[in-house]
């Protein structure tokens, strides 16, 4: 028995490190418009957002129901009379006590209640109506931000995968000039200095490359994250990081367009559309409200004496109105109205003040933009510059009129330029990304 509970384990063991392994083994291949779709379904924000709109849209057919529709309900009731009270009688020559009531009663009722007039219910379906419309500008928010993370994890990872790239060849470069200069050494034609220098620089890159793979791994983990995908799990992404120009930025336009398109904006807007509505319905509750109903009763009282099947059964049907008349509630319907138009007015205020913000930040991404494209411009030329030194600098070597100082010195001087050159496509393409944020819309598609 031990043995075969043994062998199990050992088998099920077995199973789940293949099924972890192949797991690990099968890759996902990533682009932009995929990546936003998985993350998109997996977001836990973005579900929220759309169940709480889901909520919303109930609760406008919750406050037609009671606005508009009758309330129509069924009761029945059964009474046991374990003990029978009595009437009492007590007069001049007279006196006395009769029971009162059945051994049974049955009562079944049905009652039908219509709203005739009621202007906080009617009022109340308008502000569920805002409502729900603010909760789908509020769903537009979520899946704007899920995009900017995203889009920010996915340009990250795309710039650690060139620095990668960078570090592996500025290393490999180092070590060509490594077997170089030892060719160079054994001939006689470079001190020992040289080779010394060209052994230091080989080494101090090793560690560089190291540290570029760490911070791939991390950009990668955090898009996978971002996305809803496993830590475990592999992925490929084929891009690469471009800058794509022609982008004009007129502020004037864009800010004209942020405040028409802009979620948060709408969002705020239709909170303040929400406030005044509850005015309306807080004050709405001065007036009275009328109401038509109707009731059909059907009821039996036997004694135990008569069986259930000749029970007789009496109907009866009240049909009426209801006007209910606010007289005095210790002026607790003037206190709402007053606080309501107190938080109509914060809305108000909470609206200006984030329109601010983002006009604001719009301005700073635009100045980002331009600044960015100018780096862009800036570095692509250093980098040609630079290579063309470092090429220099190896023919000068190689004909023992320059120094391995130089070579090594024009080297760093092509990392710098390219590491620079993609930070300044990374830095617009995040400018880029915050724009599309501002305005609701891509940009790049």
């Amino acid at each position: 028995m031990k043995t075969n509970i043994l062998l199990f384990v050992i088998t099920l063991t077995i199973l789940s490190f293949n099924y972890t392994k192949a797991q690990e083994g099968t890759k996902t291949v990533l682009d932009l418009e995929k990546a936003i779709k998985l993350a998109l379904d997996n977001n836990y924000d973005h579900k929220i957002a759309k169940y709480n709109k889901l909520i919303a849209d109930e609760q406008v057919t919750e406050a037609w129901g009671s606005a508009v529709f009758p309330e129509i309900k069924g009761l029945v009731n059964y009474r046991r009379a374990l003990k029978k009270g009595v009437f009492v009688i007590d007069a001049p020559g007279f006196s006395g006590t009769f029971p009162i009531g059945t051994d049974n009663t049955l009562t079944s009722t049905l009652s039908l209640k219509q709203t005739l007039f009621s202007g906080a219910a009617f009022i109340g379906i308008r502000a569920a109506e805002v409502f729900a419309d603010m909760q789908k500008y509020y769903v537009e928010v979520s899946e704007s931000q899920v995009k900017y993370q995203v889009k920010e994890a996915y340009y990250l990872t795309l710039l650690s995968k060139e620095v990668v790239d960078l570090s592996l060849a500025n290393l490999n470069r180092a070590k060509d000039n490594l077997k170089n200069t030892e060719s160079l050494h054994k001939a006689g034609l470079v001190a020992d200095y040289d080779l010394v220098r060209a052994k230091v620089q080989v080494q101090m890159l090793e560690p560089q490359y190291e540290e570029a793979l760490n911070s791939l791994t991390n950009a990668e983990n955090a898009l996978k994250l971002a996305t809803g995908l496993e830590i475990r799990s592999a992925i490929e992404i084929k891009d690469k990081i471009t800058f794509i120009d022609g982008l004009v930025t007129d502020y004037d336009l864009y800010v004209s367009e942020m405040r028409r398109t802009n979620p948060v904006l709408k969002a705020q807007q239709e909170e303040i559309n929400l406030r005044d509505a509850a005015v309306s319905v807080y004050f709405a509750q001065h007036f009275p409200t009328l109401a038509a109903f109707g009731n059909w009763n059907v009821e039996a009282q036997e004694n135990d004496d008569r069986s259930i099947g000749d029970w007789r059964f009496n109907n009866s049907v009240t049909l009426g109105l209801e006007l209910q008349i606010p007289i005095f509630n210790g002026w607790q319907t003037s206190a709402k109205v007053s606080q309501a138009e107190l938080e109509h007015k914060i809305a108000q205020e909470n609206l200006k003040k984030t329109r601010d913000i983002l006009t604001n930040r719009l301005e700073a991404t635009i100045l980002k933009i331009e600044n960015s494209r100018a780096k862009v411009k800036s570095y692509s030329e250093a980098t040609t510059e630079a290579e063309l030194a470092f090429s220099l600098s190896e023919k000068r070597f190689n004909s023992g009129v320059g120094t391995q100082l130089e070579v090594i010195d024009s080297q760093l001087g092509v990392t710098s330029a390219k590491f620079n050159y993609l930070s300044a496509i990374y830095e617009y393409l995040m400018a880029v990304t915050t724009l599309e944020q501002l305005l609701n819309r891509e940009i790049y598609k």
